[in-house]
């Protein structure tokens, strides 16, 4: 018989549940290890694609996994569903992005494609911030794991169908325009989630696709209704995640839009605010 009290909790990772400095607090390292031995499911639920995942996140011994905004879906290691680009609504993107020469990522599940321009174009991020003496390949390869420069980026559409998300950054349209272009063959470009943003840049996904959709996949394959969901979170690729949820929590350093679609705030991420949000959720005790 199916435990009735147990909770499904999906994470975001970066703002939620790894700050910029790279690290989880240890408050949500312990709150979390507490919450799975009482018995609650915990899910990563991440724009970035495995291959960009933490090696101490993969080895943490989540229960399930969304990848790529909803792109992967995985229970355990067995994938419940899959969605990528494909040809067409590839050749579309870059399309827009090589008549600019946009410097970008492709998010594909094993490995990230960057333009050679993304190396230079990349370091105002600050999950990218590097020293003099550092090599920005190497700070990427760190923030966001497996990762190689594609120098034939006119090849792009024909060799990398399988993205899942393609990032891009100081582009000279708005994203209201790159949106506008791609609406056609089911594509959306929302805010980019990293830090500092601005309209230069966005993120592309398939419009079917999104952390909400996927959360939902997830609870019907457990069994579960999304009332039994609690979803926490920070950014703009959040907010249908927190909508899907039967309970949302947002990072008091979350973005506004997030932030009103919120059940209630939390603290901030160094504030031990995923920890306070779960004690108070009455998910582990106090004094865990």
């Amino acid at each position: 018989m199916k435990n009735t009290s147990t909770k499904y909790l999906f994470f975001d990772v970066d703002g939620t549940l790894v700050n910029f400095k790279k690290q989880m607090p240890d408050s949500a390292r312990r709150a979390l290890r507490t919450a799975q031995a009482e018995g609650h499911k915990l899910i990563l639920c991440t724009g970035r694609s495995e291959a960009e995942v933490y090696p101490f996140l993969m080895d943490f011994g989540f229960d399930g996994y969304i990848f790529g905004s909803g792109s992967h879906v995985i229970a355990g290691d067995r994938e419940i569903s899959t969605h990528v680009f494909g040809s067409d609504r590839m050749a579309r993107v870059m399309d827009l992005l090589n008549r600019n020469n946009v410097p970008l990522l492709i998010q594909m599940a094993k490995v990230g494609i960057l333009s050679p321009n993304a190396l230079s174009a990349f370091r105002r991020y600050r999950l990218f911030q590097v020293k003099a003496a550092q090599s920005v390949y190497d700070v990427i390869t760190r923030a966001i794991g497996k990762v190689k420069v594609d120098v034939a980026r006119g090849r792009y559409a024909d060799r990398y169908p399988d993205a899942d998300m393609v990032v891009y950054t100081d582009a000279p349209f708005g994203i209201e325009a790159a949106a506008d272009w791609l609406a056609p063959l089911g594509l959306r470009v929302t805010p980019s989630s990293l830090e500092p943003a601005d309209t230069s840049a966005g993120e592309i996904t398939r419009t079917d696709v999104d952390k909400g959709v996927a959360l939902t996949e997830w609870m019907a394959d457990a069994g579960a209704g999304t009332d039994a969901a609690i979803a926490f979170g920070d950014g703009p690729n959040d907010l249908e995640m927190l909508e899907a949820a039967g309970t949302s929590v947002v990072m008091g350093n979350g973005v506004a839009e997030a932030r009103e679609r919120a059940d209630f705030v939390t603290a901030d991420i160094d504030d031990d605010g995923i920890a306070k949000a779960m004690v108070r959720l009455g998910l582990i005790p106090s004094d865990f």
